[in-house]
């Protein structure tokens, strides 16, 4: 494992490879470029892209088709799409970037079901793919979801699913009762710890990991990540048996789509990401201790429509003058990122699951004002009912109508 991450430009040079990769053979259109650039974000696509196309290498011909340049090839490079496939989760709140909530394409989720079939006896753990925890109960498997988002928890246990818990595997403690887990941890080196510990703790001896790994051009570091993982998982008595590679597809959340809008991109359904599986040993390690999440705890979450809100709110109450701001150099709402790295996240204290992401003075009276409107006051009389009991000056009042009206037309788009 390299003791230093590849710079962008390092980065930006494997994927250009990978993009020549494919188009040797045959021209193809941007979605199929993404769809097999091993992960690399749309817009990473894109500037590689560019960069390949001022050195001469490839060269844009007809029907939004690039080629290499020189080549002769008159086949095209295609990738199907699973429109007809992607399932209906409707009935779930909307994804929400701060959960790093993407779903399983329909493909996926009944791949994944014929993987766990063959031994329908066997209880199986999901941990943190709830959907793909429906489509199983709703074939007959035993499976049992363990998952933080309390709305979706919530929703499953009203709908008579009980094999649920809601918990945050930062700080869970299994019991050795599955044959079975698949687990979809976000993409980051802390939860991958937590899921993969969080597993050990629920699998008996010999029993089975089924891991999400994210491919290896998804940011800079994400082959050392890789290797990270497998170390890890090594040391807490994991054998890797197989890795597959794009298995796993997911849909385009509404934030990601939203995002890439903001780029001028239309693209979706273009996420995929690789299977690890693993046997666990019956070996002895030592104990670890997994390190806890603090910041999530001061998020609060409300829903107007199927729209998510949350609010970064310590519980305290200001005196400052009410104001909401875009975060970064422009005015826009929306929030041109869905990266953990981005050196913006930290500014933002109200985020929706449209990617609408701004920062306030007053979290305390957005979370009043939320409050109100989930019991039914619309946006006027939300304003009026906060600027009576925080004094709020008329113009300040009229800003935060204009915000939750915002918001409320947002969730019926």
């Amino acid at each position: 494992m390299s003791e230093h991450p590849p710079t962008d430009r390092e980065y930006q040079q494997k994927l250009e490879v990978k993009l020549l990769q494919v188009l040797h053979h045959g021209p193809a259109t941007f979605h199929c470029l993404v769809m097999k650039a091993e992960g690399a974000y749309p817009t990473d696509v894109a500037l590689a892209i560019q960069g390949l196309e001022m050195k001469g290498a490839i060269v844009k011909c007809a029907h939004e088709l690039w080629r290499a340049t020189g080549s002769e090839s008159v086949l095209v490079a295609t990738e199907s799409v699973e429109n007809q496939l992607e399932p209906d989760d409707s009935y779930f709140p909307e994804p929400h970037p701060l959960d790093f909530d993407w779903r399983f394409s329909g493909k996926t989720l009944d791949f994944l079901y014929q993987q766990l079939k063959g031994d329908s006896l066997s209880d199986v753990a999901i941990l943190g793919a709830p959907t793909l925890f429906k489509f199983l109960r709703d074939r007959a498997l035993n499976a049992h979801l363990f998952d933080r988002n309390d709305q979706i928890t919530g929703y499953l246990t009203r709908a008579g699913y009980q094999s649920v818990t809601c918990c945050d595997l930062f700080r869970f403690v299994g019991k050795k009762q599955f044959a079975s887990v698949v687990a979809d941890p976000p993409w980051y080196l802390d939860y991958y710890r937590a899921f993969i510990e969080a597993a050990r703790g629920l699998l008996v001896p010999n029993g089975k990991l089924f891991l999400s790994v994210l491919p290896r051009l998804t940011r800079p570091s994400a082959e050392s990540d890789q290797s990270e993982i497998l170390c890890f998982a090594n040391e807490r008595g994991f054998d890797l048996i197989c890795a597959e590679r794009s298995a796993l597809r997911y849909l385009s959340p509404p934030f990601e789509k939203e995002a890439l809008k903001s780029e001028n991109l239309t693209i979706s359904s273009w996420r995929s990401g690789d299977l690890y599986t693993f046997s666990l040993s019956d070996r002895t390690v030592p104990e670890h201790r997994i390190d806890q999440l603090e910041e999530d705890e001061l998020w609060h979450t409300w829903s107007i429509g199927r729209t998510v809100v949350k609010v970064k709110w310590d519980g305290s109450h200001g005196h400052e003058a009410f104001e909401v701001r875009s975060v970064g150099r422009n005015s826009e709402m929306r929030y041109r990122s869905v990266s953990r790295r981005s050196p913006l996240r930290s500014e933002i204290n109200i985020w929706t699951s449209r990617n609408i992401a701004l920062r306030t003075s007053r979290p305390d009276v957005v979370s009043e004002a939320l409050q109100l409107v989930s019991e039914g006051y619309g946006s006027k009389a939300a304003s009026v009912a906060l600027a009576q009991a925080e004094q709020l000056e008329s113009a300040q009042a009229r800003r935060l109508e204009e915000f939750l009206d915002a918001l409320i037309n947002e969730s019926t788009i």
